[in-house]
């Protein structure tokens, strides 16, 4: 009998420890075709380029968001604080750098797939095989995979938002990653709404703390430009690109290639407040119903379709999204398969073009919109159908262990962008 159990506990770690020689063979497969289709396309990696512009124009003192030396006339959109973290891309060549930014976003989209893991339950003997498997795929997803080749740091951001959201609920700097977020790209700030709006006051406390600590830097260091951008450039959507993009991936983008004209009207704008605040109840809803691991991606999933502009590239919440349908609703995993299409690029982006798309150009051209409102129903009608938590004295539902991976919706979650 005890040879028998001895045997089956054998045969129970050769069953755990089998996948992984595969999952890492096939991402360092992944990670080596990957870098032999860069080699062909050469990818500009722009955003980089402007990123390390904006760097040496804080070194040298002058205008920030004046012209750059950057390529086709692009200029700093981020805050003074971000411009200030870029001084330290002025150092390495440029050669170094960008193949440093390789490396880094590749360990993040790593680092995004494990914490992605983590929030919604899979175990820590999965959950390192699952990242390396989701890291191996995710590659190719087109917003990671634009990600890459402009050089942005979309993944930055997202490991800053997971890792706060999957922190201990106890840890008393939950906020502080989520306002430093928001100090570099301002858009993180719909997360500081689902904190208040979910009642977690004291993360949400943390989180406006840290943001301000990164305003008040930025005025202490560059006070003439954080007086510009705080006064006037950040609510200047123009001034990050066109709004008819066909990469423009929200309801505002959609509604301009679908009206043909910038001018939408009210009736728009009224539909995109009803998206929000729909989506932010739903947010709230999923929350309370399943936690942070359906709240979290809903909340993210809602900002992107609200926002004035949200390029593809933006859309890596994909990822998560991904490990979430995996684990609690596998039928609906094919969904995601949209991002692995690169859709949005067989339809022209050039500027005047765009506003006079045919009806299949923007349906092509709406693919993350329409899969993004898709998802919101997604998650209302997993939220409805999931038992209420045990009891709702706390602010936060209790979470449960998973058993396994590929069990259905459990009842709370872990407390990510």
């Amino acid at each position: 009998m005890g040879h028998t159990k001895r045997a089956n506990g054998r045969s129970l770690a050769t069953r755990l420890r089998a996948p992984v020689p595969a999952v890492v063979a096939g991402l360092a497969a992944s990670v080596a075709v990957y870098l032999g289709v860069r080699a062909l396309i050469h990818p500009s990696m722009v955003d980089l380029v402007v990123y390390r512009a904006e760097g040496a124009a804080v070194a040298a003192g002058v205008d920030l968001y004046g012209p750059l030396a950057a390529p086709h006339d692009l200029r700093a959109t981020y805050p003074p604080f971000a411009a200030m973290l870029f001084t330290a891309l002025i150092v390495p060549p440029y050669e170094v750098l960008r193949d440093v930014a390789i490396a880094a976003n590749i360990a993040l989209l790593f680092v995004a797939a494990l914490l992605s893991c983590r929030l919604v339950g899979v175990d820590g003997r999965r959950r390192t095989t699952v990242a390396v498997a989701v890291t191996a795929l995710g590659i190719w997803a087109e917003p990671v995979f634009t990600t890459f080749r402009y050089g942005q740091i979309n993944m930055l951001l997202l490991v800053l938002i997971l890792a706060d959201f999957t922190r201990p609920p106890t840890a008393r700097t939950r906020g502080l990653a989520l306002g430093i977020a928001v100090g570099i790209k301002v858009t993180p700030g719909i997360f500081v709404l689902y904190l208040l709006l979910t009642r977690r006051f004291r993360e949400a406390a943390v989180a406006v703390a840290a943001f301000l600590a990164t305003v008040g830097v930025g005025f202490a260091a560059l006070p003439d430009a954080s007086r510009r951008f705080w006064t006037d450039l950040v609510m200047d959507p123009t001034r990050v690109g066109r709004l008819e993009n066909a990469a423009n991936q929200t309801v505002r983008g959609m509604a301009v290639r679908i009206t043909h004209t910038r001018d939408t009207g009210t009736v728009w704008f009224v539909l995109i407040a009803v998206v929000a605040v729909a989506g932010m109840a739903c947010a709230v809803f999923a929350y309370r119903r399943l936690g942070d691991r359906w709240g979290l991606p809903v909340c993210a999933v809602t900002g992107l379709l609200v926002a004035p502009i949200a390029w593809t590239h933006h859309w890596v919440w994909c990822i998560p999204i991904a490990v979430l349908l995996w684990v609690d609703a596998r039928p609906a995993l094919s969904a995601v398969a949209v991002f692995w299409t690169f859709a949005v690029w067989y339809v022209p982006h050039v500027p005047f073009v765009e506003l006079h798309f045919a009806p299949w150009q923007t349906a092509l051209s709406g693919w993350y919109v329409l899969f993004g409102l898709g998802f919101l129903v997604f998650a209302a009608r997993q939220a409805w159908h999931a038992a209420p938590p045990e009891s709702r004295l706390g602010p936060r539902p209790r979470r449960e262990p998973m058993a396994a991976a590929g069990s259905g919706p459990t009842v709370g979650g872990a407390s990510a962008g």
